[in-house]
């Protein structure tokens, strides 16, 4: 029997139920590490890979791709990119669509409870009222890059001016934060331990679709759009593993599970075809326009700008 493909995934995006059908539709098994954070996902590469299949974010994708720790992806031409948003393609992280393949998609924004918040934005919750409790997600680039937002600047800002004052907001916010976790960051809002925590938009929809007293906003100054890719990195033993792997996780009737059961979004038309209608309609999973438009993706920083970043987180 082969070995096992190993494959690094985020919780729920692919869908467990997918994973195992896509492999069992290429005859291989698979050996998962969960990751709830990029820099999860930097460290397993340095220290237990190697990997077949990855899932970095977009900005991810740019920074492994510049150092060569990319494999090409689809070298033959054999996915059918036009199956995909508009939007998602040729992006900035990956231009020439060498790299990655779009898995998924929100924002970063925030979970509240509708009974205390009654205008979630970036400046609320980063100096919330005495006595309100806020969380954090536990991934520096999304909680640094809100903290710039709220500031006024871009979340890809490195200045030190610019990181400073968002250091300073951080700061400010401590004593009211309650939760720091990428794991569950709905559990507190559903709880009411917290009144407002930074979420992801998939799990978020499905906690406010479970619990009409709670809401999940893009805040008026802009948010965070991410992309989760599947990649493979340059020391993949056999690449074609995870190609074959990929191509049975991007079917309809296999990516929309990660939609149904995750609440991730897909950039892939042909998916969001098959969904639901309450799924399709929902605007916390596929955004209108002028709410994209006033979302940002994170972008590489170099080694300087990065570490500069990195010492920002409180």
């Amino acid at each position: 029997m082969s070995d096992p493909l190993r494959i690094v995934v985020w919780p729920g995006m692919p869908d467990r139920a997918g994973l195992d059908r896509a492999a069992e539709a290429i005859g291989r098994r698979l050996e998962i590490a969960v990751i709830s954070a990029n820099e999860d996902l930097e460290r397993l590469l340095e220290r237990e890979g190697p990997w077949d299949l990855i899932t970095p974010s977009d900005y991810l994708v740019e920074k492994l791709a510049t150092a060569g720790r990319l494999a090409e992806l689809d070298p033959r031409g054999e996915l059918d990119r036009d199956q995909l948003a508009g939007w998602s393609r040729r992006p900035g992280y990956d231009p020439e669509e060498r790299w990655s393949w779009p898995l998924a998609f929100g924002t970063t924004g925030l979970l509240y409870d509708r009974a205390a918040v009654e205008s979630p934005s970036w400046v609320a919750f980063f100096a919330p009222a005495d006595g309100v409790a806020v969380g954090l997600l536990a991934e520096v680039r999304e909680v640094v890059g809100a903290a710039l937002i709220a500031r006024g600047h871009s979340p890809n800002a490195a200045d030190p001016a610019a990181l400073a004052a968002a250091r300073e907001l951080l700061d400010r916010q401590r004593p009211a934060v309650r939760s720091v976790s990428s794991d569950d960051f709905t559990g507190p809002v559903e709880r009411r331990e917290v009144a407002m925590h930074h979420a992801w938009s998939g799990p978020a929809a499905i906690a406010a679709r479970r619990d009409p007293g709670l809401g999940y906003a893009v805040p008026a100054e802009g948010a965070l759009l991410w992309v989760t890719t599947a990649a493979i990195p340059a020391d993949a033993p056999d690449p074609e593993g995870p190609r074959r792997l990929l191509a049975a996780l991007i079917r309809p009737e296999i990516a929309r599970l990660a939609v149904e059961n995750g609440g991730y979004s897909t950039p892939n038309d042909r998916v969001r075809a098959v969904l639901p209608e309450e799924l399709r309609a929902d605007p916390a999973l596929f955004p209108p326009e002028d709410v994209i438009a006033r979302c940002e993706r994170l972008t590489q920083l170099d080694g300087p700008a990065e570490a500069r970043l990195l010492a920002a987180w409180p």
